[in-house]
């Protein structure tokens, strides 16, 4: 089979989807950790449990109970929840551990409501999370009646607080994608995983031609050409 720019570039874009899912693995603290599992937390209402493992031992197993809900009874979103659980684990202690009861299939269970809720009072996202938020809001299948607006071909994690994601439009065919730069940092420089307004804003500024004013003289093979969204997202 022969293929043509235009259906190698969704074959692209869904590389771009896929690898997502593989950008906020357990991969923080003490050691890479894979999931190995998620089921309910028996006879504890609201309550998940996940189980992670280093994808080779089964007796580095731990498992985390995490609460669905926040103290105030609000759910707590799944991303939010596994930033969270990222977090557990890389301050869980080996003693913790050990001393942790044992579930049925012999795997310590520790109880990560504290660490979750405190998580939603204070976050603390990872460089990862805030990258996979920003690339996923372009990356989400669009509704049959509402055609995607923007269509994700690729990312790039640029420096310590800087992503570039690489777009195209439906009407694109076989032109290359371009690069818009995002921050994934707040004015207090702490790790932002919701870049508010990009996904909105920015099908508005490429129609109405006022994205051109955001070009970034320079120069990046994996597109055409590349807007700088930092400055205009952030307010400085």
């Amino acid at each position: 089979m022969m293929w043509d720019e235009a259906g190698l570039s969704g074959l692209q874009a869904q590389l771009a989807d896929e690898m997502l899912g593989m950008v906020t693995v357990f991969a923080f603290g003490r050691g890479v950790r894979l999931v190995r599992g998620v089921v309910h937390a028996p006879d504890r209402r609201g309550v998940g449990r996940v189980v992670l493992w280093d994808g080779q031992q089964f007796d580095t197993s731990v498992a985390f109970d995490v609460p669905l809900t926040d103290t105030h009874g609000a759910n707590i979103p799944a991303e939010d929840l596994a930033a969270a659980l990222r977090s557990a684990w890389a301050d869980c202690s080996d003693s913790e551990v050990e001393e942790a009861p044992r579930d049925v299939f012999g795997i310590p269970v520790v109880d990560a409501t504290a660490a979750v809720h405190g998580f939603v009072e204070r976050p603390r996202f990872h460089l990862s999370d805030a990258l996979r938020a920003a690339a996923a809001a372009f990356s989400v299948p669009a509704e049959p009646d509402e055609p995607a607006e923007l269509r994700l071909r690729g990312f790039l994690l640029l420096d310590q607080g800087t992503c570039r994601l690489y777009l195209d439009t439906p009407t694109s065919q076989d032109a290359p994608s371009f690069g818009v730069d995002l921050p994934l940092r707040g004015e207090d420089g702490s790790v932002v995983a919701d870049v508010t307004g990009a996904h909105a804003v920015l099908p508005v500024l490429l129609e109405t031609g006022e994205l051109e004013r955001l070009r970034k003289d320079t120069h990046d093979p994996y597109c055409r050409v590349v807007y700088d969204l930092v400055d205009w997202l952030t307010g400085r």
